[in-house]
């Protein structure tokens, strides 16, 4: 079972340049990401990070991760300084890294933060072909908690149509980051940002394709996203009844283990579709205000 912050499903960014918007972000989202990479120019990082201890030390009351800079970076190491200590104290609950393109990327940003007392830390952004092609060897390296992608500099790197949010071109790396994510024993990847914040209806289409990948949850750059993206990644009705049944009929026919069952509708249940369903309950049971 996923612990209770995995479960997040709308996670809303906000520059680290920005602290007077941390908890407003927070009472509208399930999780905030306070982001060091893209939304902050190169100039300010240097007073964002400085500012952070003061900014979220005591926690936003809700799951907080930082996106940090690539471990290629000039600001990946300052980056790393900065946040260890938030990590410490329990303020942060991981970090995402941008633009990881390989294995050694990851071995670089695990030793880097080796010392932060978290065992799964690394929610790496996979942002390139070439990081595609490498999913699974990230996933692997220890220290990875999590995959995602960064599909806005994915999407250049392919050279798909700008200026479109169709999903058809990045199909495959969808399927790359679930596939490579769950083979290695990690939590399902949460979804990209959609980043036409007026196309409410775009935004409700594209997360339902991706929940149907196996995606769960998805990033937000604006707090006009957060109940459309909740709505799309929540179970459904029937799905909670499901899940509710293949829990009642594993118990039964288990004594409270996990053997082989059927169901009323004569559906075989096994370890696998166990938890499935048990995840469905714990997002069903989780409050989520909105």
């Amino acid at each position: 079972m996923a612990p209770g912050w995995e479960l997040a499903l709308a996670w809303l960014y906000v520059p680290a340049t920005r602290p007077d918007r941390f908890m407003k972000a927070a009472a509208a989202a399930d999780g905030v990401v306070v982001d060091l990479e893209d939304a902050v120019h190169p100039t300010q990082r240097s007073a964002a990070r400085a500012g952070l201890a003061d900014a979220i030390g005591a926690g936003l009351g809700v799951p907080t991760v930082v996106r940090i800079n690539s471990p290629s970076s000039p600001d990946f190491a300052a980056d790393v300084a900065a946040v260890g200590p938030l990590v410490r104290a329990g303020a942060i609950v991981a970090v995402r890294v941008a633009k990881v393109d390989s294995a050694n990327d990851a071995y670089r940003a695990a030793e880097a933060t080796a010392d932060w007392g978290l065992e799964r830390r690394l929610i790496c952004q996979l942002e390139s072909a070439r990081a595609i092609a490498a999913a699974h060897e990230i996933a692997a390296v220890p220290g990875v908690h999590s995959l995602m992608l960064g599909e806005a500099d994915l999407r250049a790197d392919l050279g798909l149509a700008r200026g479109t949010t169709d999903d058809e071109g990045l199909t495959l790396a969808r399927q790359t980051a679930v596939l490579a994510a769950r083979a290695a024993g990690l939590p399902a990847p949460v979804a990209s940002a959609y980043v036409n914040v007026t196309d409410i209806d775009g935004l409700a289409a594209s997360s339902r394709r991706l929940r149907a990948l196996g995606f769960l949850g998805r990033s937000c750059i604006h707090p006009t996203q957060v109940a459309m993206v909740r709505d799309a990644f929540r179970p459904t009705t029937a799905d909670v009844a499901w899940a509710r049944s293949v829990l009642d009929g594993a118990r039964a026919a288990g004594d409270g283990q996990r053997a082989v069952s059927v169901l009323a509708d004569g559906s075989f249940v096994d370890a696998p579709v166990v938890r499935q369903a048990e995840m469905i309950v714990a997002l069903a049971e989780r409050k989520i205000d909105g």
